[in-house]
């Protein structure tokens, strides 16, 4: 799938903080270009999660879960879109480096490592975590795991914390919108023309409830 935008809500109770959280696990961009299908299916699954997000009072941050590795352009596509494009900066985000159990010494030494290289790249970060998402043949990375789900507990919580950011739908919605465009045709912003202008302001007026005049 090159994007869909499909996202699962998990309300979750951090056992340490006596809190429940709403976490929203959503799929980003794994292919460079988009065709007029996958935009199409995902400006109708962004809107969906706009709207769902403000009607859960808002975002309290942004979680980037990606494996410990070089940055990659699918993952400065993916920073670009929901840090800077959707949240415009306004909420606090942080990363996550998953598939670190094999690292020597502690799990932490990869950031520091590898810190220079993620800045350089245009990521920037509020909070950090370097874990492990599995326990292994046997539980042989058990207290690696435990140390990792304490680390993403402590996240969670000083999230939930802050202050939630309001959610703009309209605002936020074209701002995806936009940003998806540049990723359909990279270069150029494509303007929608005869039976594709038609086909999409039906999706935006029926599927994502926009009024007429904004769908056009």
């Amino acid at each position: 799938m090159s994007c869909t935008l499909d996202s699962t809500v998990y309300t979750i109770r951090l056992p340490d903080y006596q809190r429940e959280v709403n976490l929203y696990d959503t799929a980003g961009l794994n292919e460079p270009n988009l065709n007029n299908a996958a935009y199409q299916d995902a400006t109708t699954k962004a809107r969906e999660l706009i709207l769902s997000l403000r009607e859960k009072g808002g975002v309290h941050g942004l979680i980037f879960c990606f494996r410990g590795g070089r940055i990659s352009e699918t993952v400065q596509r993916n920073y670009s879109l929901f840090y800077e494009s959707l949240c415009q900066k306004q909420v606090p985000i942080s990363l996550v480096f998953t598939g670190l159990e094999n690292e020597q010494g502690d799990m932490d030494n990869w950031w520091t490592q590898n810190q220079a290289h993620i800045e350089k790249s245009g990521i920037a970060c509020a909070a950090h975590a370097c874990i492990t998402t599995i326990k292994g043949y046997n539980n042989a990375y058990e207290q690696r795991y435990l140390e990792s789900q304490n680390k993403m507990h402590k996240m969670l919580n000083e999230l939930a914390c802050g202050t939630a950011c309001p959610v703009d739908a309209d605002g936020w919605f074209t701002r995806v919108c936009q940003k998806l465009r540049q990723f359909l045709a990279p270069g150029k912003v494509p303007r929608a023309v005869g039976k594709n202008r038609s086909k999409m302001a039906q999706i935006l007026t029926k599927y994502c409830k926009l009024r007429k005049e904004d769908a056009t």
